[in-house]
């Protein structure tokens, strides 16, 4: 609370949690309230998010809370901590009726960015019993992984995330390849890098650059989104709706995904990428990974690896992009080679500064 997001007794801090994230959020709100800054918890369980995609109307799903467009105007600081706990029955679940609940909050998270509200992810209650079983996960694993990688040396990770931030902020061109297969070009000619290093600072308030996570330890940069031509292939898994996406390639043309093609749930990822909608297929993240202590275990958190790379599509104004849209996916690469400008800063998973 006064490290990451720096809470003082003027700040409305709106927590999100589930039912199984509820001692944390408590125990969060009582860290508010310690310092002066007034709580507010809405709460999501899961019996009411999977009884709302079984029986609720869709017109009635895509229905904005304009309660949470009037509480996102007074709050400074956004907390969210996770859910649901058992991400199983998004097998069973069309794709076609989640996107009436993430059309309706789309208003609400283009507010926090307009907004600059401070914004801190809280991944940890993303690590759940149920969850490791849903994806093959060793749950004592990652649970280890996650608490280790949030006890490192932030101070070294803004320390480096500087560094690379500055070789990309002073670049135009990137050239991401990999063993694999990937070879994949695009421009980020005057985009600002964020530094994920867990802090938001004065200096990334000043830059518009607002959101961090816990874990945390990434450079992140929307690249221009119609440069990216060629191929990215993911050789880390990646969960999505209750499956494990493996060996997913997608293919970019003037900055789209023109095909892709997945070894395992290739149809998950259709189907998802099928139902939402803008500009799903534009190319709108890069990332270089800093933390130490991340294992890559197929989980959206592979991204804060040191010595990966990694790139999204669709979703990006909250990290200094255009793309508007419902979808953002990424995948991660082990052990990349990156060049700024036909100079190498990373060779094969290892740093050149």
């Amino acid at each position: 609370m006064r490290t990451s997001l720096r809470i003082h007794e003027d700040d409305m801090v709106l927590i999100e949690t589930w039912q199984h994230t509820l001692d944390l959020a408590s125990d969060i709100a009582l860290e508010c309230l310690k310092t002066g800054a007034k709580p507010l918890i809405t709460l999501m369980t899961d019996r009411l998010w999977w009884k709302a995609l079984e029986e609720v109307p869709e017109q009635y799903l895509r229905k904005t809370p304009r309660h949470m467009l009037g509480a996102v105007e007074s709050t400074t600081v956004w907390i969210g901590l996770g859910g649901p706990e058992d991400p199983t029955r998004f097998r069973e679940v069309p794709s076609s009726r989640l996107e009436p609940f993430f059309e309706a909050d789309k208003p609400v998270i283009d507010k926090t960015v307009e907004r600059k509200i401070r914004s801190l992810q809280v991944l940890l209650g993303d690590v759940t019993p149920q969850r490791a079983r849903a994806y093959g996960f060793d749950y004592a694993r990652w649970l280890k992984s996650t608490e280790d990688s949030m006890r490192v040396d932030y101070p070294k990770i803004t320390e480096l995330g500087r560094k690379i931030a500055s070789r990309l902020e002073h670049g135009s061109k990137v050239h991401l390849t990999s063993k694999n297969g990937t070879d994949l070009k695009f421009e980020i000619t005057r985009r600002p890098a964020h530094v994920q290093d867990g802090i938001v600072d004065e200096e990334d308030m000043a830059r518009g650059l607002v959101s961090t996570q816990l874990p945390s330890g990434k450079v992140e940069v929307a690249p221009i989104e119609t440069t990216a031509r060629g191929k990215v292939v993911f050789d880390s898994p990646r969960a999505l709706k209750g499956r494990l996406i493996s060996d997913l390639e997608l293919v970019f043309d003037k900055g789209r995904v023109k095909e892709f093609h997945a070894k395992r749930f290739e149809d998950v990822f259709r189907e998802v990428f099928s139902a939402t909608q803008g500009d799903k297929d534009r190319i709108g993240h890069f990332a270089i990974g800093l933390n130490p202590r991340i294992e890559l275990i197929g989980y959206p958190s592979d991204e804060l690896s040191l010595g990966t790379a990694t790139i999204g599509i669709g979703a990006n104004k909250g990290n200094g992009g255009l793309n508007d849209s419902s979808f953002d996916f990424s995948g991660t690469i082990a052990k990349p080679t990156i060049e700024i400008d036909a100079t190498a800063l990373m060779t094969e998973g290892r740093l050149i500064l």
